[in-house]
C-alpha cells in the first residue's frame, strides 16, 4: 500500500517537473499576436544587430555579425535618412581576430574631458572587450583590448561602463560561443552556472554568482542600481551598487519571457528590452529548421528604480523582424535589432502626447493617432 502511494507521489512529481520544462520552453505557447506602435521601417537588412545604444543627438550604435565570422559597428541617424552605415576604424591592430563575432556593447563619456568611448564584447580566440573613442564624423579609433584570465574561455554577454576601462560585465555560460552544443546543454539543462564580473581597471573579479543565463546588463540613471536580465529564469534583476562596487540583490521581477538586453532611458529611468517570447526557437536562430523566431519589446516603468508597471510595446512572430534582442526608444521612435538578421525603427504612435512631451520623449509637434 505504501509502496503504491509512494510510485503515486513520484510519478506525480516526475510529470509535474515535465510540465514545467515544457511551459519554460514554451511548447504551450502556440500563438503570438502582432503589435506595433506605429509604422516600421527596416534600416538594416542583415548581419544581426544584436545590441543597441543610443549615443546622444538621435545617433544608436549596433553591433553586427554575432553568428557570422566578421563584426563591424554599425549606426543609425534618427535625424537624417533611416538606412545603417558601417563606421570606419582607425589605427586597428593586424589581428586575424579582430572583430569576431560582436556582442554586447556599452558607451561612457569623459565627465572630464567630454570624449564618448564605445566597449564591445568580441568573441575572439578568447573573450576580449575592444575600446574605441568614437571620433567627430562618426569614426571610431581603436584604443586597445581587455581581457582576462577570469573569462577568457566563457560565454560573456553584455557590459556596462561604469567608469574609464571599469566596467560590469555578464558571464552567460561556462562554455564559450565557438562550442554551441555545450552552451545549449547547459543552457536547456537549466544549470546556475552564470555570474557577473566587475573589472576594476586591472582585474575582473565575480560580484554575483549562480545565475542561470544571465544577458543583457545596465545601469540606472543615478548609477546606484545594476539591472540585470536572468535569460534563462526570464526574470528582471537589480543589484544595489556598493562602495566596494560589490553587488547585493535589491528585488528580482519575473516576466514569462526570455529577456535580453536592457536600454535605460536616462531621463525617466523606465528600461526598454529585447525579448524572445518561444524560448525553444531560439535554439534554431540560424533558421536551420525553418522554426520563425518571434520577437518583443517590453517597457519597464520605473519608480525609484524598482517596477512600476510593464508593457509590451512591440510582439511580432517572426514574419517581420526574426529574434529581437534589443530595442531603445529615442525622440519617439523605437529602434529594435536582432540577433542576426534586420534592425528597424517604429514610430512610437501609443504614447500619449503629454506623457510623451514631458519625458522629453517626443517633440511638441508630434501627434498622437
Amino acid at each position: 500500500m505504501f509502496g503504491s502511494a509512494a510510485r503515486i507521489i513520484f510519478l506525480g512529481f516526475v510529470l509535474k517537473q515535465i510540465l514545467d520544462y515544457r511551459d519554460w520552453l514554451d511548447f504551450n505557447r502556440d500563438v503570438i499576436f502582432t503589435v506595433t506602435p506605429g509604422k516600421c521601417h527596416v534600416v538594416l537588412h542583415d548581419g544581426g544587430s544584436e545590441d543597441l545604444t543610443h549615443v546622444g543627438n538621435g545617433v544608436v550604435l549596433f553591433s553586427t555579425g554575432l553568428l557570422t565570422s566578421k563584426g563591424h559597428i554599425k549606426a543609425v541617424d534618427l535625424n537624417q535618412s533611416l538606412n545603417a552605415f558601417t563606421l570606419n576604424i582607425t589605427n586597428s591592430p593586424e589581428r586575424d581576430d579582430f572583430m569576431t563575432k560582436l556582442h554586447g556593447l556599452s558607451s561612457w563619456r569623459d565627465p572630464h574631458t567630454g570624449k564618448l568611448y564605445l566597449y564591445v564584447i568580441s568573441h575572439a580566440s578568447e573573450e576580449s572587450i575592444e575600446v574605441f573613442e568614437v571620433e567627430d564624423g562618426m569614426n571610431l579609433e581603436y584604443i586597445k583590448t581587455i581581457t582576462d584570465s577570469s573569462f577568457a574561455s566563457k560565454f560573456m554577454n553584455d557590459l556596462v561602463v561604469v567608469g574609464k576601462d571599469k566596467f560590469y560585465i555578464s558571464q552567460f555560460a561556462h562554455f564559450p560561443i565557438r562550442d554551441m552544443t555545450k552552451v545549449n546543454l547547459e543552457w536547456l539543462s537549466r544549470w546556475k552556472t552564470g555570474n557577473i564580473y566587475y573589472y576594476d581597471g586591472h582585474r575582473a573579479r565575480v560580484v554575483a554568482s549562480n545565475l542561470e543565463q544571465p544577458n543583457g546588463i545596465n545601469i540606472s540613471p543615478d548609477a546606484k542600481v545594476i539591472y540585470l536580465s536572468e535569460w534563462g529564469s526570464k526574470t528582471l534583476k537589480a543589484y544595489r551598487r556598493e562602495s566596494t562596487n560589490n553587488l547585493v540583490e535589491l528585488w528580482s521581477t519575473y516576466l514569462g519571457t526570455g529577456i535580453d538586453n536592457i536600454e535605460v532611458d536616462p531621463d525617466t529611468g523606465d528600461l526598454w528590452i529585447g525579448a524572445h517570447p518561444v524560448m525553444w526557437k531560439v535554439i534554431d536562430l540560424l533558421n536551420i529548421f525553418g522554426a520563425k523566431h518571434p520577437g518583443q519589446v517590453l517597457r519597464i516603468k520605473m519608480t525609484d528604480n524598482a517596477v512600476s508597471e510593464i508593457e509590451e510595446v512591440f510582439s511580432d512572430d517572426g514574419n517581420f523582424l526574426y529574434g529581437t534582442s534589443s530595442a531603445t526608444n529615442v525622440n519617439g521612435k523605437l529602434v529594435i535589432g536582432t540577433v542576426s538578421q534586420k534592425a528597424a525603427v517604429c514610430e512610437l504612435n501609443y504614447l500619449s502626447k503629454n506623457e510623451a512631451t514631458d519625458s522629453g520623449l517626443l517633440p511638441d509637434s508630434y501627434v498622437a493617432n
